[in-house]
């Protein structure tokens, strides 16, 4: 999302992207993201849009994402932000280490995985 619309943690995501691609790290995302980023861009026309896809999923894992991650978001309540929901579904089942995002407070008061902006991960790789 940070890097479909150019946002303040735009440079660090983007070396993030550069890192998995080149094997680096692994970067997962939930299919959810490409919808939202989607729907968030439509106004460049669908050429743009797909073209935007296609760099955004290159070098990334795509999470299986179904009917067990809904009803867990479901399950857990109210909360701010449901598709920050469904994103942690994911990625809790999906085995991953860390949640990084521009929208930490999306996560806050239920993610049991570490949420880190790219400019923290990047932080965190340098310090191991």
């Amino acid at each position: 999302m940070d890097i479909a619309e150019n946002r303040e943690h735009a440079p660090e995501a983007c070396l993030l992207l550069d890192l998995a691609r080149r094997g680096i790290i692994q970067a997962c995302v939930a299919p959810i993201t490409y919808t939202t980023v989607s729907f968030l861009l439509h106004r460049y026309g669908k050429e743009q849009v797909h073209e935007m896809l296609q760099r955004l999923s290159s070098g990334v894992e795509v999470l299986p994402m179904d009917a067990v991650q809904f009803h867990k978001a479901m399950a857990y309540g109210p909360v701010r932000d449901f598709e920050d929901m469904m994103q942690y579904q994911c990625a809790a089942s999906g085995g991953c280490e860390v949640i990084v995002t521009g929208d930490r407070k999306g996560f806050e008061g239920y993610s049991a995985l570490p949420v880190m902006t790219a400019a923290e991960f990047l932080q965190s790789m340098m310090k191991q």
